[in-house]
């Protein structure tokens, strides 16, 4: 897989060889990257399920000034801290090996610009992921999360702390944004 934009663009990365792990899409990402637009720049980034850092390695090639990458998987973990040297962003990297959910309560004193989430499909963490940016307060004034998930679910959050900006469909999957309420 190839970073598609930044100062890293072309540069190929390693995926790992693990059942579940499904970068995302160059066209999905471009897509993305090219909705978000600036506020990437200088962007505090949290990636849950990182698999192999593919979106967070954009980011941090378009831009972003950190990155926290949370994987539960030792495979993953470790092509994460190698294509992180391979590309020189190992230093603005925080490498978090654990479950999302005990990941998430841990970093409840930070928030964050941005936080991408690409679960595996079949399962209830995209809800769990809205409900927890939301409880732990994980996310910026202005900021903006990102759920990749299957085009038929539906995510319901608590519209007094994050409210659904739009829904993106690509085929399968889709993209769904949210960000704080303003009160």
């Amino acid at each position: 897989m190839k970073i598609t934009g930044g100062v890293a663009c072309g540069r190929s990365i390693a995926v790992p060889n693990v059942h579940g792990v499904r970068p995302t899409g160059s066209k999905m990402r471009q897509a993305l990257f090219n909705i978000l637009g600036p506020k990437v720049r200088k962007a505090e980034v949290l990636d849950l399920f990182a698999g192999s850092g593919l979106m967070g390695f954009e980011a941090l090639s378009r831009g972003a000034n950190s990155l926290t990458s949370v994987e539960k998987n030792f495979v993953c973990m470790h092509c994460l801290e190698v294509n992180a040297q391979k590309l020189g962003y190992r230093e603005k990297m925080t490498l978090i090996r654990d479950d999302f959910r005990r990941a998430m309560e841990r970093l409840a004193e930070q928030q964050f610009d941005i936080i991408f989430a690409d679960p595996p499909y079949r399962s209830d963490y995209a809800q769990q992921v809205v409900t927890r940016v939301a409880e732990n307060e994980l996310l910026k004034k202005d900021g903006i999360v990102v759920i990749e998930h299957l085009t038929n679910t539906t995510l319901i959050v608590d519209e007094s702390k994050l409210g659904l900006i739009e829904r993106r469909p690509y085929s399968q999957s889709a993209f769904s944004f949210f960000t704080t309420v303003k009160v």
